[in-house]
């Protein structure tokens, strides 16, 4: 069972590492920002804690309750979310937002394992994807190659 002030930190790191990711987007002017980074790390995290509370008290009557299901749920909402991220125009048949797409998606994972208890993992994964983040761009401008994600 999730009591109260556990949930309020978890809830609190997720939105924390949410911004953390959300914030390379926010200072590259790019259609997701913070905003949207925290709360999908936040909604994905609180799910998972009430999840696990109804778990408990599933369990405690003898019911049986698959947070299996619950975790697929949510990948998949956030891969809704991932999608509507990415445009295509019509008239060149490029893409554009696959970057950010991927990366709500990644976002929500964060969100999932902070809820359910995997900080540490959490707090990795987001040091990575800020990486990427960061270090792709440094190699594009150093290599002068061309952002070929969005295309």
């Amino acid at each position: 069972m999730i009591d109260y002030e556990t949930f309020v930190v978890r809830s609190l790191v997720a939105m924390g590492l949410g911004l953390v990711v959300g914030l390379d987007r926010e200072f590259k002017h790019k259609p997701l920002g913070m905003r949207a980074y925290m709360l999908v790390s936040l909604g994905a995290a609180a799910v998972c804690m009430v999840s696990l509370n109804i778990a408990s008290e599933a369990d405690a009557k003898g019911v049986a309750f698959d947070l299996s299901r619950v975790v697929s749920g949510i990948v998949g909402g956030i891969g809704f979310l991932g999608a509507g991220a990415i445009m295509s125009n019509r008239s060149n048949g490029k893409l554009r937002g696959v970057g950010s797409g991927s990366l709500i998606w990644v976002v929500g994972i964060i969100g999932l394992a902070v809820g359910f208890g995997f900080v540490i993992e959490a707090a990795t994964v987001t040091l990575l994807s800020f990486l990427i983040l960061t270090m792709v761009g440094l190699l594009r401008s150093r290599f002068d190659l061309q952002n070929t994600e969005d295309s």
